[in-house]
């Protein structure tokens, strides 16, 4: 059987393949979409969002799984630079925010005054995390509100906590939520691009960084997740 070393060169030269011709069908289809081939008839622009949707969805899903891969191996290189937890909490929440209200849905974002002005991280990987949480919350939430909160511990941590208003997680499928691909028997509100993956991948990211991610909660009333992540302070930018 090959080595993990093995398996995570093979997934990066697929990955590097595979995202070839998915660029290319995304950046047609876009072409398709702005009308800079000829005009399209409704049906045919039709087709070509689809297209371009699920090119991207696609190249998402294929990203996500090189990405989870790499974490579960200890294989992702980290860029730690200094950053504003507040503003980047904000950022992060940008594209879920818009996702969640086009549902109807409230969205709230709560940053504690205990959270230091600037932190040390890296901070894409500190976005994948929440954003992989938020889109769990949206895709489950039928209706109600999605909240994210952000604290710091007395141990130099910083806490993000994702609450919902959805059907909750039923007993038998708690010790499942954290295996890749697994989706469980209720259908998502909205597609996802991770295909059973967000979770998972997030769990992978924040046990490389040193973090914990656990479900602290769950109820007919909706779901709570935590992660907690050990980070440096640094001076304000």
């Amino acid at each position: 059987m090959p080595e993990s070393s093995e398996i995570i060169l093979l997934l990066r030269k697929m990955g590097h393949d595979m995202r070839v011709p998915l660029n290319t069908l995304i950046s047609t289809s876009d072409m398709l979409v702005e009308g800079l081939y000829d005009p399209l008839t409704s049906k045919q622009a039709r087709a070509a969002i689809r297209l371009q949707r699920n090119s991207r969805r696609l190249l998402a899903i294929l990203d996500d799984f090189v990405t989870y891969i790499k974490a579960d191996a200890g294989e992702l290189n980290l860029t730690l630079k200094s950053f504003a937890p507040r503003a980047a909490l904000t950022a992060w929440c940008g594209e879920v925010r818009a996702a969640a209200e086009a549902k109807g849905l409230v969205f709230q974002v709560t940053t504690a005054e205990t959270v230091p002005a600037s932190l040390v991280g890296d901070e894409a990987i500190l976005s994948r995390i929440v954003q992989a949480l938020l889109w769990n919350a949206v895709a489950y939430t039928a209706q109600g509100q999605i909240g994210i909160t952000s604290d710091w511990t007395p141990g130099g941590e910083w806490l993000i906590s994702v609450q919902d208003s959805g059907s909750g997680i039923s007993d038998e499928n708690k010790s499942h939520i954290f295996e890749p691909f697994w989706r469980g028997d209720e259908r998502p509100q909205i597609p996802t691009a991770g295909a059973g993956l967000g979770l998972p991948l997030a769990l992978a990211l924040a046990t490389l960084i040193k973090g914990q991610l656990v479900l602290k909660e769950t109820s007919v009333q909706g779901s709570h997740f935590c992660v907690q992540i050990p980070l440096e302070t640094a001076a304000p930018q």
